[in-house]
């Protein structure tokens, strides 16, 4: 049996909330689905790395120190706009670039979790999760919640979105306590609801490629995508 135990990096509280629960919830989902041997997968995380924004030299060397207490180590930077994505890229590229530098830690088992905009986008992205998690049973529409994980991904401000409809139903007087209702959206949304989501279903790849790596699950993939995980670089 393999314990399948992992590290991440989150911009903040609400974040870890939300990925503490989505990141087991689809490593799970892909040993279940494409799974080749037996894999349990811890709920929480072995390696608390911090916030994003830590110099990237330190966070290679934690990496590089705790390294056998995990398997994975997942980054996370919201994308912003497009100035702010590029930049995000490249930078969530160097604690990859760092790690493998300073101690040969695996290119493709430090995953970048990367919303387009916001972590909200995807909360967003099935809007009966987020309903079901505020008790409410009315016209979700009304609530000015996205169709659809695509147009959650249009949002100029998912958050903002997200904070009215939090608002609306609970009301202004009563401040909701957002840590226990993001958990609560996490725990409902359906994964199919995800992957309709192109920067999740790019997420996704990456993690697929770490534990295709890690023999946990078989490889969906073309010789090509094959060659390149053998090399340890990226597609």
């Amino acid at each position: 049996m393999t314990y399948l135990s992992w590290a991440a990096m989150h911009e903040g509280a609400t974040d870890k909330a939300y990925f503490d629960i989505v990141i087991p919830l689809l490593m799970e989902d892909l040993v279940r689905t494409r799974g080749v041997r037996n894999v349990t997968v811890p709920l929480a995380s072995a390696i608390d790395l911090g916030k994003s924004g830590r110099a990237v030299s330190e966070v290679a060397d934690q990496l590089c120190r705790e390294r056998a207490a995990f398997h994975i180590a997942f980054i996370h930077a919201d994308t912003g706009g497009r100035a702010l994505e590029a930049n995000i890229e490249h930078r969530s590229e160097a604690y990859r670039q760092a790690a493998f530098a300073l101690c040969g830690f695996p290119l493709e088992r430090c995953v970048i979790i990367a919303p387009r905009h916001e972590t909200e986008a995807w909360m967003l992205a099935d809007r009966e999760a987020v309903g079901a998690a505020l008790g409410y049973n009315g016209d979700l529409g009304a609530l000015g919640l996205p169709a659809n994980a695509r147009e959650a991904e249009r949002l100029a401000d998912p958050k903002a979105t997200l904070d009215r409809a939090i608002r609306d139903v609970r009301g202004r007087r009563s401040p909701p306590n957002v840590h226990q209702i993001i958990p609560a959206i996490a725990q409902r949304q359906r994964l199919d609801r995800l992957r309709a989501s192109l920067s999740f279903r790019q997420f996704e790849d990456e993690l697929a490629r770490a534990m295709i790596g890690l023999g946990c699950i078989h490889c969906n993939c073309s010789g090509g995508w094959q060659k390149g995980l053998a090399r340890g670089g990226r597609r």
